[in-house]
């Protein structure tokens, strides 16, 4: 039967490049992203869209299903976390996930364009860029300011029983779901009618499992 379903992925994925695929909604999105990082964590990977056919299919244009901000780090690869393949996913990667004029430019573009019914932000444990921000010291060349768009978790999550880093990371991607939830004109409009979910997520370096944050708690 594997065979069957692998057909059945390569012929969605070959619709969606050619833009003859209707958006799935926001739930179906986050449910196949579930369920393909339960494969990653099991080590038990359909690694769909992955073929010659589907490369060349993308040629004629992308027609992504979300949108994911994640950190940069090498160990947190979003094709692989989640069993994804090409154009499946909209990437928008900088270290320790914070958002920008440029990764906000980039949300939006993806957004509007391809009508994406998700977008996820995603940090994960072990963060370097947080474990900086926490930590403090002297920082060089353009550090200081990514570490102090990641300064606000750390103040909010000081004193907070648990280790200080988990704790900050969380608090971060709450911050930047919140900073994304109210970015105008573009993203709030977008979420204000509810053509656009922007959820949290934080990926654990150790299990290779992804923990989904409560979404009423970054509001």
């Amino acid at each position: 039967m594997k065979w069957i379903e692998a057909a059945a992925i390569v012929a969605i994925g070959v619709l969606a490049a050619s833009g003859q695929e209707k958006m799935p909604t926001a739930d179906a999105v986050l449910a196949d992203l579930k369920a393909g990082n339960a494969h990653h964590v099991a080590k038990q990977y359909l690694r769909p869209n992955q073929t010659a056919e589907r490369q060349r299919a993308l040629a004629g244009g992308q027609n992504p299903h979300c949108g994911i901000l994640t950190c940069a780090d090498s160990r947190v690869p979003p094709e692989i976390v989640f069993d994804r393949g090409l154009g499946d996913l909209f990437d928008v990667r900088v270290a320790g996930n914070v958002a920008g004029d440029d990764e906000l430019a980039s949300i939006e573009y993806a957004a509007e364009h391809f009508d994406l019914p998700l977008i996820v932000v995603m940090g994960h444990s072990k963060c370097g860029a947080v474990d900086a921000a926490v930590k403090g010291g002297e920082l060089h060349g353009k550090l200081p300011q990514l570490i102090g768009a990641i300064r606000p978790a750390v103040d909010r999550t000081k004193g907070m029983p648990g280790d200080p880093v988990a704790n900050a990371v969380r608090a971060n991607v709450e911050n930047v779901v919140n900073q994304l939830r109210g970015s105008r004109p573009v993203l709030a409009e977008l979420v204000a009618k509810g053509k656009l979910r922007i959820v949290g997520a934080v990926y654990s370096i150790e299990t290779g499992k992804v923990d989904w944050l409560p979404e009423a708690a970054a509001k």
